[in-house]
């Protein structure tokens, strides 16, 4: 008989590590879910015993340099072991979501999505991605770890810009079905119908709300109401993540385990690291 979960610890989530290293892949195949993404899947024997068990993992891929078109990335520490070795050289790193981890049916391997959102300006990764072809090889390292998604609230609340629709569709694929699901969606009005479709196939069901960011993100999730209840998962352009972060902390005063924000790039700045605080004036969480 399944233990009932109490309101107290609707919100928990498991935490695991994985081995960290270095794995070499290869591009398995490609697709394209919606217009603006490419989705690319990668193969090899290294994924033998590739884990990822949480909706806000990253994996960080490696991408040659777009000049010279060397592939310069860290190696494992020896079979078997956790570390990894980082080459003295310039690298090319961008962390992604992966997406669908699975055993082939065909060839009995592992193997993950990663799916690349188009850039009219492209940079390393989705320049890489927009030219790649079966058979071409990155290396990859990471998850480092995993959250699960809590298994008792009542609703989620997922607030993301097109970089973190990868994330929201695994949220809404590891929350139970009896979970209400509301995405609020900061990109273009126009862009809704995609967003809709992609988040409901990718994530596997129907019944999910889709809205649109009117004003600020911090409007947007008072609007759509934040209960005791709801747990929230907010992903995106950093600086746009502050007014929200401080409204759920500082206004709601919300308890930390009731939400999560994370900035996944930030504007005019390469290769934002996503552990970095996103409020200058509040870096602590």
């Amino acid at each position: 008989m399944t233990e009932e979960i109490t309101p107290a610890h609707r919100f928990d989530r498991t935490r695991v590590r994985h081995r960290l290293t270095a794995r070499n892949i290869a591009v398995a195949a490609i697709s394209k879910p919606v217009e603006p993404f490419v989705r690319l899947t990668f193969a090899g024997a290294d994924l033998a015993d590739f884990v990822s068990e949480g909706p806000g993992d990253h994996a960080r891929l490696f991408f040659p340099h777009p000049v010279t078109g060397e592939l310069v990335a860290p190696t494992p520490v020896g079979p078997g072991e956790d570390g990894i070795e980082r080459p003295d050289a310039p690298m090319f790193p961008r962390d992604f979501t992966p997406l669908n981890v699975r055993t082939d049916e065909t060839t009995g391997g592992r193997v993950f999505d990663v799916d690349f959102l188009m850039h009219t300006d492209p940079g390393p990764a989705s320049a890489w991605a927009a030219s790649a072809n079966v058979g071409d090889e990155l290396v990859v390292v990471g998850p480092r770890g995993s959250v699960t998604a809590p298994q008792g609230a009542d609703r989620v609340l997922l607030v993301a810009d097109p970089s973190a629709f990868p994330a929201a569709a695994r949220w809404i694929t590891e929350v139970p079905a009896s979970c209400e699901v509301e995405v609020i969606a900061d990109a273009s009005p126009a862009d809704l119908e995609w967003v809709g479709q992609y988040l409901r196939e990718q994530g596997g069901r129907d019944d999910i709300v889709v809205t649109e960011v009117y004003g600020s993100l911090a409007d947007a999730a008072g609007d759509a109401g934040i209960d005791e209840g709801t747990y929230v998962f907010a992903a995106g352009e950093a600086s746009r993540l502050v007014p929200l972060r401080r409204l759920l902390k500082y206004e709601l005063e919300l308890p930390r385990t009731q939400y999560q924000i994370s900035g996944y790039w930030k504007r005019g700045m390469a290769n934002f690291d996503h552990h970095a605080p996103i409020d200058p004036e509040d870096p602590e969480d």
